[in-house]
């Protein structure tokens, strides 16, 4: 995994309410064709699997935190998820990678839970998709963090 400054959001004008969901992602420079989740990049990553995109929609009323993984040659998007909840923040506090393939995200305001991603070099959509998410919340009568199924 390596950090980049590669990639950037292309932005958009008018009133919020009008943008469109997935905006254009600007690659060096130059504008692409590939459009993605979110309003604001927040992070990016370079992994084995392919390129690693934490975005945000850039409300702090109704905030939810996409993660992108889009392909080596740039023209697909290989899997999404999206952490968030109805009229709820969440606001990505930190990324923490623990090797090539792991790493889970922190949200502020949610002390007690770390989501925990996998990234994975074959897929099946919806079934097992190449960005794999965990929600763990820690159990404060263990000291233990436990897989949270709600």
């Amino acid at each position: 995994m390596k950090t980049i400054e590669r990639f950037a959001l292309q932005q958009h004008d008018g009133p919020y309410e009008k943008w469109p969901a997935k905006t254009r992602l600007i690659i060096d420079g130059q504008l692409s064709t590939l459009a993605i989740s979110g309003f604001t990049l927040l992070r990016q990553y370079q992994t084995p699997a392919g390129y690693l995109l934490v975005t945000d929609f850039d409300c702090p009323f109704e905030e939810a935190v996409c993660f992108v993984l889009v392909s080596q040659d740039l023209d697909t998007v290989l899997s999404e998820r999206t952490v968030g909840q109805m009229y709820s923040s969440f606001m990505l506090n930190e990324v923490i990678w623990q090797d090539e393939t792991h790493f889970y995200a922190t949200i502020l305001g949610l002390d007690d839970y770390r989501f925990y991603f996998t990234l994975r070099s074959v897929g099946i959509p919806w079934l097992y998709p190449r960005l794999g998410l965990a929600c763990r919340r820690f159990n404060a009568k263990s000291g233990r963090w436990r897989r949270d199924i709600r």
